[in-house]
């Protein structure tokens, strides 16, 4: 027995002697225990890492995706602007085809060759519709040339009728009833034509 702060006895007994086996023992244990939590900790560090790195590359190629998909977006747009622009008067080019259409009908009228007033008349009239159309060339508006026993283009022409004719080929045009027209590169109004039988 041992005494304590008062010079009492005391029912503890200290153990005097380490257990050296049962250090080592333990100090074994915490070590293999602690390697064991550092390999975990490596692996899970490691596991970690390549989900990391797995994230980081599907990252950059939605980002090389979403760049490409920007840049095709961004040069459709400027088509689709560039287009606009081009074709921004066809609405106003359609409504003028009207007036071209009379002024040709007033230069086909037949006029006594002897009166000087309509001969200037339609002297004028022909000079106002090559003036017009010239114009309209300028700005992008042309003819859709039509041509009498010339081939049936039905992105071109528009087949309003058929007629028995010798005079021309079975299948081309033989009348044409109305002049087409072009916006720059887009049909504005096919030509209205008679196909020969």
């Amino acid at each position: 027995m041992s005494e304590n702060i008062d010079g009492q006895k005391s029912n503890l007994n200290i153990d005097t002697d380490l257990n050296l086996d049962t250090d080592a023992d333990y100090i074994d244990k915490i070590a293999t225990e602690n390697a064991v939590k550092e390999e975990m900790i490596e692996e899970a560090v490691e596991e970690v890492s390549d989900t990391c790195e797995e994230e980081l590359a599907k990252a950059k190629e939605d980002l090389v995706r979403a760049q490409a998909d920007f840049e095709n977006i961004k040069k459709r747009m400027e088509k689709d602007k560039v287009t606009a622009v081009s074709f921004a008067n066809e609405a106003f080019a359609r409504d003028l085809l009207p007036v071209i259409d009379a002024l040709e009908m007033a230069a086909k009228v037949e006029i006594d060759s002897g009166d000087s007033v309509e001969a200037k008349l339609k002297e004028g009239i022909n000079l106002t519709m090559e003036e017009f159309k010239r114009c309209l060339a300028k700005h992008g508006i042309t003819v859709i040339e039509a041509v009498i026993g010339g081939e049936f283009d039905p992105e071109l022409h528009n087949a309003i009728n058929y007629m028995e004719t010798a005079e021309v080929e079975s299948g081309k045009i033989a009348q044409i009833y109305q002049t087409g027209y072009r916006y720059n590169d887009r049909v504005l109004r096919p030509s209205m034509v008679v196909i020969a039988k």
